[in-house]
């Protein structure tokens, strides 16, 4: 039905309408959107928004400031469940628990299966991983190796390095069935020195969207006279680099937090070792800043990684995390904007218990709410393949290994 077709049926102004409709939003942002024919005016006019919104974030992402992660991660980090829940919802968050699009495996327990099929996690292994969130992904991968493989288990050592206190005590706590094979580390992994260690994998889990950004001047670059650390990154692995005009100088931004990151990997990482890199972003768009309640992150431009990634010797490989861990793409999970409304808003309302934050599918929602999902209408779910959903498809995973001979950094 078309807007003219709903102001005449219920006799009221456009502007009647549209009042309505945004008061609906109250109950999440774009819960009630227009939908325009493709090549309308409307339909060029959203685009260009879109277009606009982009440029926006991308201006934002060149603000950023060297210090925001350490801050943020350190000191206005408090509330650890309430940040995965219902500010930095990730795709291992929402799989936490087996769900059907596994094979019904949990992330963490698929995650596992993966490494152990393609020789990336053996016996004995000194495993590392970067940000932790609550420890949910880490203990998934250790209750599977202890069920399933338990000659790997026997030969484990599993680090979780982490910058917020929060975090880590949250990790302690959901990670406490395997005190004998778990050690804490406290860090930046920007710019933490690991000294001697060696760790034979390592596992950075949606995680590099929290690291610091930075904006290069690619006419310093191009004359070879690099004047920051950034602009000695682009130079040194003659990054490509989306170019941003202002005025007469160019400009970029590049994820220096994340390259930082596999310059310590390459220090670290063990002869013949593995390390794995998840994180929302694309091959070849420029970093962008994401807003969240109470920080940004920013996008991840992978095909820059990878150019590192060559140069400091890795052998790479990439794919969707969503083909890659192995999603089933045709699953219907529950619509974000819908879950969000559910869980803060109608839940409460009927004075219910809280609703866990997960990829409920239809059945799994109606064995969670019972009979009360009769009363409950507008409920949404999508494929998981859908561009619309929270998607593992949307999230890239990049895949290194090292030769024979450890790569360090100059």
């Amino acid at each position: 039905m078309v807007q003219n077709e709903i102001v005449e049926k219920l006799d009221i102004t456009p502007s009647e309408l549209a009042k309505f409709l945004e008061s609906l939003n109250f109950w999440g942002k774009d819960v009630v959107r227009w939908r325009h024919p493709a090549g309308s005016q409307a339909a060029m006019h959203q685009k260009r928004l879109r277009q606009a919104a982009r440029l926006r974030d991308m201006a934002t992402a060149m603000t950023a400031t060297v210090d925001a992660n350490d801050i943020f991660h350190k000191t206005r980090l408090t509330e650890g469940n309430r940040q995965f829940d219902q500010i930095e919802t990730t795709i291992s968050h929402m799989f936490r628990e087996p769900h059907i699009a596994l094979d019904n495996r949990s992330y963490g327990e698929a995650f596992c299966d993966w490494l152990v099929a393609n020789g990336r996690l053996k016996s004995p292994c000194r495993v590392i991983e970067i940000g932790c969130g609550l420890g949910f992904f880490a203990n998934a991968i250790m209750d599977r190796l202890q069920m399933r493989y338990p000659d790997l288990y026997e030969g484990l050592s599993y680090t979780l390095f982490d910058l917020s206190p929060e975090l880590q005590s949250a990790q302690k706590s959901n990670c406490g069935g395997h005190v004998e094979k778990t050690h804490f580390v406290s860090g930046n992994i920007e710019s933490h020195d690991f000294g001697d260690q060696q760790f034979d994998l390592v596992l950075s889990n949606e995680v590099i969207a929290d690291l610091n950004v930075a904006t290069v001047s690619l006419d310093n670059v191009q004359r070879g006279t690099p004047q920051t650390d950034a602009e000695t990154v682009v130079h040194r692995y003659r990054l490509n680099c989306v170019p941003i005009t202002q005025g007469n100088k160019k400009v970029a931004v590049i994820n220096f937090g994340a390259i930082k990151m596999l310059e310590n990997i390459a220090k670290c990482l063990a002869k013949n070792g593995y390390a794995v890199v998840t994180e929302y972003g694309t091959r070849k768009r420029s970093p962008k800043a994401v807003k969240l309640t109470n920080h940004y992150e920013y996008t991840i431009h992978f095909g820059q990684l990878e150019q590192v990634s060559q140069h400091l010797g890795f052998q790479s490989d990439h794919g969707t995390m969503g083909d890659v861990i192995g999603f089933s793409a045709n699953c219907e999970t529950i619509h974000m904007k819908t879950l969000r409304t559910l869980s803060t808003c109608l839940i409460p309302y009927l004075g219910r218990e809280a609703l866990p934050v997960l990829a409920y599918t239809p059945a799994s929602l109606e064995a969670a709410l019972g009979d009360i999902i009769a009363r409950i209408g507008n409920l949404q779910f999508l494929r998981l393949d859908d561009r619309a959903s929270f998607s593992p498809f949307r999230f890239e995973l990049l895949s290194l290994s090292s030769g024979s001979a450890n790569t360090r950094i100059a």
